[in-house]
């Protein structure tokens, strides 16, 4: 009985001695694009893929990165990839 407890207890002392899981770091948001500065889009993708890399169970399929995507677009972006995202929403989403 002795020995059962000690194996507990070196258990127990392994256990709180491990590390906490690994947190996801929150990632900022990507600005907004309004597409009157092309120059800009190569930031604004980096900064969509490092949203994607970092939580890749939410992001595991185009249709779900594509609607997060175009939410931060604006102005004239919408405007150009709205023909695009009216097609998808008409799409049979499996």
């Amino acid at each position: 009985m002795t020995q059962v407890m000690a194996n507990f207890q070196a258990v127990s002392v392994s256990e709180s001695s491990r590390p906490p899981a690994f947190k996801t770091p929150s990632i900022k948001a990507p600005e907004f694009f309004d597409g009157t500065q092309p120059f800009k889009v190569r930031n604004f993708i980096q900064s969509c893929k490092l949203i994607f890399h970092n939580d890749p169970e939410v992001f595991s399929q185009d249709r779900k990165k594509v609607p997060y995507a175009t939410s931060f677009c604006i102005g004239r972006a919408e405007e150009l990839i709205e023909p695009y995202l009216s097609h998808l929403t008409n799409q049979d989403p499996s």
